[in-house]
């Protein structure tokens, strides 16, 4: 890389991203900073253990526009297709500033991809979904670059409180970070019930990174927030990918029903549930908060406050995981335009149990997309 490049770089972090202001460049700097005090603890030591064996998957990207810094961020290496190594990270790259649903095209935004080598190299957004918050960037073929493999969790896993590390790689210096903290078993203030939670400590660095656990399986990939971290569950950003990979799009489904997760409830009214329906203490179902539509039709008679225990006799626990088949039922629609689901569900006003049989389609209509898409800021 020139020097120039590098200066320009070193300019746009200190400019654009870490804000004006000579205390908001020193905060954001130490928090950056590779030397962090979790990596002096046993835990901190375990986690650059857990990480040291992806460090050649995990890059930094950098994005512009007509010459302009845009956002910084880091990317995982999950493919290559063809002549083409595609990398995976946050949709907060390319997104318009000011904006949560509208990103730059292909050919307005230029990508920098920076290996943890001291290289770098063009970089092409291939694909881009504010939905989900994640993109692709592709590149040429790079042989040096191992892929990461994108696996389905255990039943349940993802919602354990574990220990798990957030990666990410320093637009600056180019050096691999990690921060440790745990799974929490919370509902995100973000506007995506989809969202998983842990305690990382990471700054904005870090998003699009991979968070694991310390046996080396992936949760799935952060954001950042707050108050905890936010992760993008691991069977929805691999199902974006299988769609891509097939259909170069992703088929979105469309249930028209928003909802949390019983487990995440507050533990006075879990108690409260769980004395007319004992199966839900053991963390299974969905509460419906929200139904868009008018056609009952549609949505089996299920109203808000019921809770849908299982899809097609899977026991539900996560709004990840039902998204996840959701997307799976979508990827494997041919010709027919829905698909009809049965759920088991329980409706606490009453305290009855019944079966709804659902309707779901691919989400294309605007007025479908613009009423239930995930609304929560991009930065």
């Amino acid at each position: 890389m020139s020097e120039d490049n590098a200066s320009r770089r070193d300019a746009f972090w200190k400019e654009n991203f870490f804000g004006d202001t000579d205390s908001d460049l020193d905060a954001a700097a130490e928090e950056d900073e590779p030397s962090h005090p979790q990596d002096f603890t046993k835990e901190g030591l375990d986690a650059k253990e857990v990480v040291l064996c992806l460090s050649k998957s995990i890059v930094s990207l950098v994005s512009s526009v007509d010459g302009k810094p845009l956002f910084g961020c880091t990317g995982t290496v999950v493919n290559h297709v063809g002549s083409e190594t595609w990398i995976l990270t946050s949709a907060t790259l390319v997104r318009k500033p000011g904006t949560d649903h509208d990103a730059y095209k292909e050919d307005e935004v230029k990508i920098e991809v920076l290996l943890g080598n001291k290289r770098s190299v063009n970089g092409c957004l291939a694909m881009c979904n504010l939905q989900y918050n994640i993109a692709i960037v592709t590149v040429e073929l790079q042989f040096s670059l191992p892929i990461v493999a994108l696996n389905d969790l255990p039943e349940c896993y993802s919602i354990l409180g574990r220990p798990v590390v957030a990666v990410g790689r320093d637009s600056k210096s180019q050096v691999l970070l990690a921060r440790h903290g745990n799974m929490i078993r919370k509902r995100s203030k973000l506007d995506c019930s989809e969202l998983l939670l842990c305690t990382c400590p990471i700054s904005k660095t870090f998003i699009g990174g991979l968070v694991m656990d310390f046996e080396r399986r992936i949760i799935g990939i952060s954001f950042f927030a707050e108050d905890a971290t936010p992760i993008v569950a691991i069977e929805i950003v691999s199902r974006c990918l299988k769609h891509f990979k097939k259909f170069r799009t992703l088929k979105l489904p469309c249930l028209c029903i928003r909802g949390h997760a019983v487990h995440s409830l507050e533990l006075r009214n879990l108690e409260i549930l769980c004395l007319n329906f004992p199966e839900l203490s053991y963390g299974i179902g969905i509460v419906v908060d929200q139904i868009f539509g008018v056609s009952p039709g549609n949505f089996g008679g299920i109203e808000a406050g019921d809770i849908i225990c299982s899809f097609d006799g899977v026991v539900l626990r996560s709004v990840a995981q039902l998204t996840a088949m959701l997307l799976d039922k979508v990827y494997a629609m041919k010709s027919q335009k829905t698909m009809v689901l049965q759920a088991a569900m329980r409706r606490p006003r009453d305290n009855s149990k019944f079966v709804a049989m659902l309707n779901i389609w691919e989400n294309s209509s605007v007025e479908c997309s613009n009423s239930f898409c995930n609304r929560w800021p991009l930065l």
